[in-house]
């Protein structure tokens, strides 16, 4: 299976604190996308790299040797940036059949991983205190999706999406409209695939989810990652 992973980006919540790629912020000396391939489950056999942004050079050369731990690497450009599914989808014309997909600064429980790369398609969720902020999931008694919200500024469920999940190729050619913020929204996409097509998408919980998108986030992941040993 392939991994789509993006690395393209500012990182601006960040700039003030660390001026390189936040992909490559260490979290207790250790880049946090480090973390995300490291929890790769052996399902994965190749890694593909959207790249793209001020950091791109930094992102290429920090993978010079076009492999991690073996798995190799195909590095993809994205010059506009118009959502996530938009970045997912620069990858359309070399993925085959199902694929894992992620962000690449936040920090996941590997078992939770491994459960969802053994489903067709699936979403890795968190429940947080501030899901306005997010992308919203609503389930069915199986835990199947029913339908996302992307912020919804009234309470839906305080269930969201993480940022990571596994696919297939309808994933790319579901068409949705661009958002009022001008991208394209996962949720929307998901909500497709579930209402229109009839598709089942699992959606499993993470034991613990650490985004790192601003310096408060950092000192959690830093906390998270003593108590749990990672380093």
């Amino acid at each position: 299976m392939q991994a789509i992973i993006l690395m393209a980006g500012k990182g601006t919540r960040m700039a003030k604190y660390y001026e390189g790629p936040k992909q490559l912020l260490p979290v207790l000396g250790k880049p946090v996308v480090h973390y995300l391939l490291d929890s790769l489950p052996p399902e994965i056999t190749e890694l593909i790299f959207i790249v793209g942004g001020p950091h791109e050079d930094t992102i290429r050369s920090h993978f010079a040797s076009g492999e991690y731990v073996g798995l190799p690497i195909t590095f993809i450009r994205q010059d506009e940036q118009l959502g996530l599914p938009h970045a997912f989808g620069m990858a359309k014309d070399v993925v085959k059949g199902k694929w894992f997909g992620s962000v690449a600064d936040d920090i996941f429980d590997p078992v939770a991983i491994s459960k969802l790369v053994k489903e067709d398609m699936a979403i890795l969720s968190s429940r947080v205190p501030n899901p306005e902020q997010f992308g919203v999931l609503v389930t069915d008694e199986e835990d199947n999706l029913v339908r996302a919200v992307e912020k919804p500024k009234e309470f839906v469920s305080d269930l969201v999406w993480t940022g990571a999940m596994v696919m297939d190729e309808t994933f790319f050619t579901t068409k949705t409209e661009l958002s009022a913020r001008g991208e394209y929204e996962t949720p929307d996409v998901w909500t497709k695939l579930v209402q229109e097509q009839g598709k089942k998408i699992k959606v499993i919980t993470s034991a613990y989810w650490c985004p790192v998108n601003d310096k408060p986030q950092l000192e959690a992941a830093e906390a998270k990652v003593k108590e749990l040993g990672l380093v």
